[in-house]
C-alpha cells in the first residue's frame, strides 16, 4: 500500500507530502481520546530534533476543525501540522483496530476497554501512572506550576517526596493524564463532535524517501500508543542517529 497516496485520497490538497524526506505519519483516534493528547505532546517535545534531521510529520485526528484547534492549543502543537477527518473512514481504509465494539454506546465501550476487555495491556498502564517508571523520564521539573483546573495549582517538586531522580515518579503521569482529563471533559462537546468514533486506535508510520516503510506501529489498546510506552518515540534512535 501506498501510504501518501491514500492519506490524499482523504485530505485531498490539504497536505503536501515533500519529495526526498522522511515522513513521520501519526494517525490518531479521536481528538478526545488520552492517547491523541499524550502521544502529541511526546511529538512536540521532539520537533525540533525531527526538523533537525529533515523529517516532515503530520498527525491525522477524527474530529472537527474545531476539535482540531483546540486540541492543538492546549498541546502546543503547531495546527499546519494536523489534519482533521470527521470519521474513521481512512482508519478503515488503513486496517487499524476499531476497539471494543458493541450495540451499547461508544463511551461504554471506551470504558470496558478502560478495564482492559478487548485492550490488553491498558491496566498495566494505568498502574504505571501511578507507580512510575524508572525506564521513563519525568514530566515535570522542580519549578513547574500544575494546574488542575481552575481553582487547584501546585509545583512540580512535590513529585520531589517519591524520588529526586530524573526518571518518571510515582504518580507523575497519572497527573498530567487527569490534567487531559479536565481539559477534554471541560470541553467534551468540542472534542468530541461524534461519540461513535471514541474506541478507534491509531497507527504510527515512519517513511523514508523512497516512501518505503522504515516503521510500523498499530495500535491495539487504550494507551497503548507505542511499542515501548516508556519511551515511545524511542524507535526514532534506530533512524535518526
Amino acid at each position: 500500500m501506498n501510504y501518501k497516496n491514500t492519506i490524499n485520497e482523504f485530505l485531498g490538497e490539504g497536505i503536501v507530502f515533500e519529495e526526498k524526506r522522511k515522513t513521520l505519519i501519526v494517525l490518531l483516534g479521536s481528538f478526545a481520546d488520552f492517547d491523541s493528547f499524550e502521544y502529541s505532546q511526546q511529538l512536540s517535545a521532539q520537533s525540533n530534533r525531527l526538523a533537525k534531521h529533515s523529517v516532515d510529520w503530520i498527525l491525522i485526528g477524527i474530529g472537527s476543525e474545531k476539535s482540531k484547534e483546540c486540541f492543538c492549543k492546549f498541546n502546543k502543537i503547531d495546527h499546519q501540522k494536523v489534519f482533521a477527518v470527521r470519521n474513521a473512514d481512512l482508519h478503515k481504509k488503513l486496517n487499524l483496530n476499531a476497539g471494543f465494539v458493541s450495540p451499547m454506546p461508544a463511551i461504554i465501550n471506551l470504558l470496558i476497554m478502560c478495564t482492559g476487555i478487548n485492550s490488553r495491556g491498558t491496566i498495566n498502564e494505568v498502574l504505571r501512572g501511578y507507580l512510575g517508571d524508572k525506564n521513563a523520564k519525568s514530566l515535570f521539573s522542580f519549578d513547574d506550576q500544575i494546574k488542575l483546573g481552575p481553582f487547584l495549582s501546585m509545583k512540580g517538586n512535590m513529585f520531589d517526596i517519591f524520588s529526586k531522580k530524573q526518571n518518571l515518579r510515582p504518580f507523575e503521569l497519572a497527573t498530567r493524564r487527569l490534567i487531559n482529563m479536565v481539559e477534554i471533559l471541560s470541553n467534551w462537546n468540542t472534542y468530541v463532535p461524534d461519540p461513535a468514533y471514541l474506541t478507534q486506535r491509531g497507527a504510527t508510520l515512519l517513511l523514508n524517501e523512497k516512501d518505503e516503510v522504515l516503521y510500523e506501529f498499530i495500535s491495539e489498546s487504550l494507551l497503548g500508543y507505542a511499542s515501548k510506552m516508556s519511551a515511545p518515540l524511542s524507535f526514532l534512535d534506530d533512524f535518526l542517529n
